[in-house]
Order: C-alpha cells, then sequence, then structure tokens
C-alpha cells in the first residue's frame, strides 16, 4: 500500500532484524497505560508481540527520515486487521497518530472492507479510536475489539456537508445538494423548499458556533443518519438529522434539533440507584467534522 504525497508520513516495511527496534517502541508507547492498569510487563510484552509478528505486514512510520512509529496491517479476505498502530510518545500531540490512522480508513474505504482491532481497556487509544469512527463490538478481561465499517457514497457525502459547514464553505455545501432539496426543522416547525435558501439559513445563522461530530451510519432503506453537537456559548445543541440521497447529492433532509439543559431536580443520584451526570463534553466520539 502506498501513501500519497499528500501526507507527512511515509512507510517502510519492516524485517526480521528490527524486531527489538519495535518492541522498544512499543514499551515506550504503552507504558504510561499499562502501569496505570498495574500491567507493565516488559516480557510479558515482548511474548505478545513476537507471537503476532509478521515483518511483510509491519510498516515502520517515516518522518523526514526518521522511523517515528509503526503499524502492523494485515488485509484479509473480509476486513483489514490493524494488529498494532504506534506512534513514539517524543512524537505525539502533533496529529501524527491521526493523519495515519486516517490513511488506513482511506484504504479501507477503497477496498470497501471494515478495519478490525482490539485496544486496551483503560488506554488512551480506547478514545482515540472512537473518534474516528470505530465501534465497540465486544471485550476481553484486558482489550475492548472495535470495528468501523467502510465509509459509503452517502456517509462520505455526509460528512463533507458537516464539513463545509464548520468551514463556513457555502459553495462546497451547496454543491452536495440537489437543487430542488426539501428540509424540515421539525422541533422549530420550518421546511425549506429549494436549496437556495436552505443554505442562506446556515450562512446567515449567527456567528460563534462550532461543530462537533458524534456519529454518521448508513441506514438499510438508503438513508443516513448523523448525530452532532453545536456548542454555540453560551448554549449547546444536538441534531439528529436523516439524509435521503440519490446519485452522492442529498435531496430531502429531516432535522430534529435538541437544546442541551440540566435535568429536573427530580432525577439526581440520591434519588435514583445508578444516577450520574454527563457533560456533552464528555462524549469520546465527538470530533471536528
Amino acid at each position: 500500500m502506498s501513501v500519497p504525497a499528500a501526507h507527512r508520513f511515509e512507510l517502510q516495511t519492516a524485517t526480521a532484524a528490527d524486531f527489538e527496534a519495535l518492541l522498544a517502541l512499543r514499551l515506550r508507547a504503552m507504558r504510561r497505560s499499562l502501569e496505570r492498569l498495574g500491567r507493565y510487563d516488559e516480557q510479558r510484552a515482548r511474548e505478545r508481540l513476537a507471537a503476532g509478528f509478521e515483518p511483510e505486514h509491519t510498516q515502520h512510520v517515516v518522518v523526514e527520515g526518521r522511523r517515528v512509529g509503526f503499524l502492523s496491517l494485515k488485509t484479509l479476505s473480509h476486513e483489514l486487521r490493524l494488529n498494532h498502530l504506534y506512534i513514539d510518545p517524543a512524537e505525539q500531540e502533533h496529529g501524527l497518530g491521526h493523519e495515519v490512522l486516517g490513511w488506513v480508513c482511506d484504504e479501507a474505504d477503497r477496498a470497501q472492507l471494515p478495519v478490525a482491532l482490539c485496544a486496551l481497556k483503560g488506554s488512551d487509544a480506547v478514545r482515540f479510536y472512537l473518534r474516528h469512527g470505530f465501534a465497540l463490538t465486544g471485550e476481553g478481561e484486558w482489550d475492548y475489539d472495535f470495528v468501523r465499517m467502510p465509509l459509503s457514497t452517502g456517509v462520505r457525502a455526509v460528512r463533507a456537508w458537516w464539513q463545509a459547514l464548520q468551514a463556513r464553505d457555502w459553495a462546497r455545501a451547496s454543491a452536495l445538494l440537489r437543487s430542488d432539496l426539501q428540509a424540515q426543522w421539525w422541533t422549530s416547525g420550518e421546511r425549506f423548499d429549494g436549496a437556495a435558501g436552505f443554505i442562506q439559513a446556515q450562512s446567515r445563522y449567527p456567528e460563534g458556533w462550532t461543530i462537533h461530530l458524534i456519529e454518521v451510519s448508513a441506514l438499510q432503506d438508503g438513508r443516513v443518519v448523523s448525530v452532532t453537537r453545536v456548542d454555540h456559548p453560551p448554549q449547546q445543541f444536538f441534531a439528529t438529522s436523516f439524509f435521503h440521497l440519490e446519485d452522492g447529492l442529498v435531496f430531502a433532509i429531516d432535522e430534529y434539533w435538541a437544546t442541551v439543559e440540566a435535568p429536573p431536580s427530580w432525577r439526581s443520584a440520591a434519588a435514583l440507584p445508578g444516577w450520574q451526570r454527563l457533560q456533552p463534553e464528555d462524549d469520546p466520539r465527538a470530533c471536528p467534522p
């Protein structure tokens, strides 16, 4: 698999002689999470990496000639299996891991294959994978199982719609809609006949808002549903949107907006067993569109 020139990293296939260097990098990357769980054991880590080490499916992540991480990605008949993805802690916090995983997801979409992986419970990786659209499908004693399904044309179009809104790119947003769009905002009782007025409503909304995309999924009947959070201080809103598409263009939208508000006083930890207060920002799936 080749990496497009637009990316700042390259991939180099590993060899059997790279095992010790890869193990050392994995230990550096995992140490904080493993120590937090009381599971840091270098011998166990060596045995676990060695058990599934396949150099032909292992790639160094290289930036400006420096090996800064590695991934193990295997193409099976029914899925892409991501067994490892690590970035050296010294190279983290610059978005490189997100870029590498984004490339993996792009490859999966081109092949129309799901991506499957395991992530250590309690590790930062859990939030990382949730933000990239992976869904929790199972769990073992120490790991969670995740799967990301390939994005359909409709899902990509809906993601592009939210990206265009966040960028205030009204021309791009308009290009994703059919001119005869029918859009309903059910909670406020509004309807738009045609894309022009709907785009104008988006562009005229008072400034200061930020979109956080939580989920985009294809439904069996061909529609695409998205859940987004919009922060517009001092208020926050959630939108559940159902998109109808044809040939990659949206021709109808049914949208339900809800304002974030505190629960009533009768719902509390003292009154209801297991009750907890959540904040919208606590959702690990929410990310820029």
